[in-house]
């Protein structure tokens, strides 16, 4: 017989249910990647609204803005972190796979018909793309991770000079390899606050000495993720991430 999810209780799911479940959800990630690739003005993210909510950009939210928004999510009952876009703890639509800003009994719901992902709320997954010399993103899903580029590709540009940099989403057609790191939430806040400081305000990007490596690298520091002695001990530009990712796989799959 298959292993139940959570308990017994109505609604629970057995396993093979629930990898079926994020399957389905993983093609509907997938589609949705497309479209958010062609987000403007620096969109990266596809999700369930209702109209007459109020998204607040980057610019609105001032230390003022943001604990008066922290007072009444306090009086409301509801953590502020599940209403940020790309939180991991966003509540998530069991049918599309999507983030949804809602609360109350659509979220109890939600909670109960999405044992998997309440699995990996606690989870970093670094994605890494061989070519060469390879790229690397990080991310809170397996199926969409974030990295570092130059905003402008162009092959005639010196590896040892400053362009314009973004953090976008990664393109996940392309075959990758997969690693989990298990991390707290508090890791994952702190990671995610990494990201997305550096989504706002990306910085140059150079090939040589900051580039995919060093912004996942950067942002496993930040959540104070155990990063392996073959790494710390290594200049950052020495480590490209066909060696990069071999190094965190050798620590967290042992």
């Amino acid at each position: 017989m298959s292993q139940l999810f959570r308990n017994s209780s109505p609604g629970a799911l057995t396993r093979d249910q629930a990898v079926a479940l994020e399957k389905r959800r993983a093609a509907e990630r997938r589609k949705a990647a497309q479209l958010a690739r062609q987000g403007r003005g620096g969109d990266t993210e596809i999700a369930h609204l209702t109209v007459g909510e109020i998204v607040l950009p980057q610019m609105l939210q001032t230390p003022g803005v943001l604990n008066a928004l922290r007072q009444a999510a306090v009086e409301a009952n509801i953590p502020l972190e599940r209403l940020r876009v790309g939180s991991s703890r966003n509540s998530i639509n069991p049918n599309t796979g999507m983030p949804e800003f809602t609360y109350g009994d659509v979220e109890d719901e939600n909670i109960t018909r999405n044992p998997v992902a309440e699995q990996q709320v606690a989870d970093l997954y670094i994605n890494r793309f061989p070519g060469v010399p390879g790229h690397v993103g990080i991310g809170f899903d397996p199926n969409q991770t974030m990295g570092f580029y130059p905003e402008k590709w162009r092959l005639a540009t010196p590896a040892d000079v400053d362009v314009p940099g973004v953090v976008k989403a990664d393109s996940m057609d392309k075959p990758h390899d997969t690693l989990r790191i298990p991390t707290s939430p508090d890791q994952d806040a702190a990671v995610d606050a990494y990201i997305k400081q550096r989504q706002s305000n990306p910085g140059d990007y150079n090939l040589y000495n900051r580039q995919c490596t060093d912004f996942v690298n950067s942002a496993l520091r930040a959540g104070n993720v155990e990063i392996p002695s073959s790494i710390t001990n290594t200049s950052i530009n020495q480590i490209v991430p066909n060696r990069f990712f071999p190094l965190l796989r050798q620590r967290y799959e042992r």
